[in-house]
């Protein structure tokens, strides 16, 4: 096992968290979802090894308290026996019924992937600190509106087609937006942004980055030789003056429409609108009934309080 983590960081598998109970350790499956045998037998490991309450973040991670340094050791163990693949490195969110909701704009997963998979070559991993995160959010039922992240991308419908709004730092309501774009431009300006806060060190957040920065990535559509490189290869880039491209300093970042330009630069060249939130299906809260494509249907509950003990977990898997 590694060293404990410290408050404040991200208490993984690996890395468990000493809390006022005990270590806590937080599971975030790669598949996005357990099958009922899975989730019992990690119930029953969560009750022989911890203090027997799981609970479920906002984010849709399962945490496990009460956890010794033994225990956590033998609990990584059997989560491994039972072939539960968990993420580690940067998170890269998406919706609880990603690529399963006939409602959602565009299946989120695929740019997700991209965007880890490019984290990876560009050496970010490290880089970062732990509470550092993207949202990549299909816009269906239910949206990420409510989770903040440093980097969020939202599918929206354009005349153009399907487009991804880029923002930073906050939630669905207060990130400050950058542009439209394709994916693979989106992704780009997601890694570019997060190059920029990792240069700013492992306590940062994009919510750090300068106002010039800020600009230098909302014209990134603009910087063909850029858009084209891969992340791997762009730039170091200093906090203190090392922005991509060249804009005038006094300039100040808006939220424009559509076609209007910053400085020679066109912001966004897609059609439609640039609204409060992107467009998608009618987000609501997750408890309740969703229809979901092939005429299956998705159950939303709630947990009091976030947690449930793990014995009552295990009945629920089972009927």
């Amino acid at each position: 096992m590694n060293a404990f983590s410290r408050r404040g960081a991200c208490p993984a598998l690996s890395a468990p968290m000493q809390t006022g109970d005990g270590l806590l350790v937080r599971l975030n499956p790669v598949a996005g979802e357990m099958s009922p045998e899975s989730l019992i037998g990690l119930a029953e490991s969560a009750l022989r090894h911890g203090n027997g309450i799981m609970e479920v973040t906002a984010r849709g991670s399962l945490q496990i308290r009460g956890l010794t340094a033994q225990s956590a050791a033998l609990l990584a163990a059997e989560v491994d026996a039972l072939d539960i693949a968990v993420r580690t490195g940067v998170p890269v969110e998406t919706g609880p019924l990603a690529g399963i909701d006939p409602q959602e704009i565009a299946d989120p997963r695929p740019l997700a992937e991209r965007i880890r998979a490019a984290i990876e070559e560009a050496g970010l991993v490290q880089r970062l600190g732990p509470k550092v995160s993207v949202v990549v959010d299909g816009c269906g039922q239910l949206t990420m509106d409510a989770v903040t992240a440093d980097v969020r991308l939202a599918a929206t419908r354009t005349d153009a087609g399907v487009r991804w709004r880029v923002s930073v730092a906050g939630d669905g309501q207060n990130a400050r937006p950058l542009a439209f774009a394709d994916q693979g431009a989106a992704r780009d300006i997601a890694v570019a942004a997060l190059r920029m806060v990792a240069e700013k060190g492992r306590e940062a957040h994009a919510r750090d980055l300068s106002e010039r920065q800020l600009v230098s990535l909302a014209g990134w559509l603009c910087l063909t030789s850029l858009r084209e490189a891969p992340p791997s290869v762009l730039p170091d880039i200093s906090p203190s003056g090392g922005e991509i491209g060249s804009f005038d300093a006094g300039f100040s970042l808006t939220t424009p429409e559509i076609g209007e330009t910053i400085g020679d630069g066109v912001i966004s060249p897609l059609e439609g609108e640039m609204s409060g939130r992107a467009k998608g299906g009618a987000s609501r809260k997750p408890i309740g009934l969703f229809p979901l494509a092939g005429h299956a249907t998705a159950l939303g509950i709630a947990l009091p309080y976030g947690s449930m003990p793990a014995d009552n977990i295990i009945a629920l898997a089972q009927h």
